[in-house]
């Protein structure tokens, strides 16, 4: 058994690819004997063909991982990482006092077991022998160890973020599903997730509020650092005036170089770190995987389920008057294997002051362990590519019941303000098995196959020490929910 030895402390590496190329990439890297250069493909590709022997590569490098990065690294015992989380020290405010000679009152802390589940990254790579043999551009065994390497800190990058064990089981609970179900548990306060209500975040009004959130009588917590989408990041430094720009003493210059980006913002609570990660998701992100993974969707067409829609008024629905009119929705059933394509609804009316109501009947095979809830643009079209993601939710059984209030807002995209100050101990990566390279046998063809594995978890030990800011609508979005 081989450990990447600049991973044995869960470190990270560098070289991977994205999208359909770890798709292509997972394959055997054939040699072949094509002699013309611009249609050669797979292990051919490595061959030499000119003088050049630089491997040209448009993917993500270890500076991408920012919040696997920031991330302290702990061992977990077992499978199943049991802590104790402490929410208060008991009593009332005042409750103490008392006469000389007066019954002592007994109070005790409030306390809460939780448990974590470790979960399992694993790929499987191999690459022909003959691969290996010739005078290549560059090495394919190693390329391929590098690329396995970076789809799974990919994974634990993009599932920190939006992972959810009751919608894929063989995921993690990301920061969203962490902080969400605290919240319907009654352990979070509400006032962890702020609403941006299809705003863009160019100021920094929800991010001192989300950071006197998290500082808060009954939370203690410090901000330090706020992850946002590209776009996000963007709305900062065009918006933000530099009149409001001040010298931070734990950033690089200060932060204060006229046209300098905003790389933190300070608030009466504790300077936060702005990051940037190209993992949280802008709107045109979260076209319907149809569009992006036809192939895989097709083939996972056995999980596509049945949708019906009701239109009602409720109290509670956010649907204001400008947001009225005409909605297409797209479902599609999920599992670990991907997405099947989408059931394309009707045209829905929905007047202000209503829901709709998605009634999802399950798949006759099935298969999918939860759905994605995709809508259309306000008076949109039903092509699929005018659809944006609403929502995963898990499977109910035979019907599945979604109510649609627009509190989850198609295109938008959500920042997180967390506490990382290592001394808290609040956010870390648990991990039983850091990155390691597993060598699998050949049976009967010439390749040399291995599993690339990575065994662990994002735990929160303190849900209250952080935040996150839905539903925000970047100034440079081009698909628009309310088209303004």
């Amino acid at each position: 058994m081989f450990q990447l030895p600049e991973l044995a402390a869960g470190q990270t590496t560098t070289g991977a690819m994205e999208g359909s190329a770890i798709a292509e990439l997972s394959k055997a890297l054939t040699a072949g004997y094509g002699t013309d250069v611009s249609s050669l493909t797979g292990g051919s590709a490595l061959r030499i063909q000119s003088l050049d022997k630089t491997m040209q590569a448009t993917i993500q490098e270890n500076k991408h991982f920012r919040l696997f990065n920031e991330l302290a690294k702990t061992g977990a015992g077992a499978t199943v990482d049991e802590w104790t989380e402490q929410s208060g020290v008991g009593g009332f405010l005042g409750g103490s006092t008392n006469t000389e000679t007066g019954t002592i009152d007994e109070s005790t802390g409030a306390y809460a077991r939780r448990v974590g589940l470790v979960k399992y990254l694993m790929t499987k790579r191999q690459v022909s022998l003959v691969s290996t043999l010739g005078n290549n551009i560059a090495n394919s065994e190693a390329v391929e160890q590098q690329a396995g390497a970076k789809q799974l800190l990919t994974d634990a990058e993009y599932l920190s973020f939006e992972g959810d064990s009751t919608v894929v089981p063989t995921e993690f609970d990301g920061i969203y599903a962490q902080i969400y179900s605290g919240v319907l548990a009654g352990q979070v306060d509400g006032g962890n997730i702020l609403d941006a209500q299809a705003q863009s975040l160019n100021s920094i009004n929800l991010v001192n509020q989300a950071a006197a959130q998290i500082s808060k009588r009954d939370n203690f917590g410090t901000p330090t650092h706020l992850f946002m989408s590209q776009l996000v990041q963007a709305d900062f430094d065009t918006g933000l005036d530099p009149a409001f720009r001040v010298s931070l003493n734990n950033v690089p210059n200060g932060g204060i170089s006229l046209g300098s980006p905003v790389v933190g913002i300070r608030t009466s609570w504790g300077n936060i770190s702005a990051n940037p990660d190209v993992f949280i998701n802008d709107g045109d992100q979260t076209v319907p995987f149809q569009v992006t993974y036809p192939t895989l969707a097709t083939a996972n067409t056995g999980m596509k389920p049945t949708l019906a829609l009701a239109a009602a008024s409720d109290a509670s629905s956010m649907f204001a008057a400008g947001q009225a009119g005409n909605y297409y929705y797209l479902v599609t059933g999920l599992n670990s294997k991907g997405q099947s394509d989408g059931v394309i609804s009707a045209q829905q009316a929905v007047t202000a002051g209503q829901k709709v109501t998605l009634t999802i009947t399950r798949s006759a095979g099935a298969q999918e362990t939860g759905y994605a809830i995709y809508r259309s643009r306000l008076n949109g079209t039903n092509a699929p590519s005018d659809f944006r993601l609403m929502a995963r939710v898990p499977s109910g059984g035979a019907t599945t019941t979604y109510v649609d209030l627009n509190r989850d807002i198609p295109g938008t995209t959500r920042a997180y303000v967390l506490n990382m100050n290592p001394g808290d101990h609040a956010i870390n990566w648990r991990q039983l098995l850091p990155m390691m390279k597993f060598p699998l046998y050949p049976t009967n063809a010439a390749v040399i196959p291995w599993a690339q594995l990575m065994f662990g978890y994002l735990r929160i030990t303190k849900r209250r020490h952080h935040a996150v800011i839905k539903n925000i609508l970047p100034a440079g979005a081009k698909w628009r929910p309310f088209g303004v």
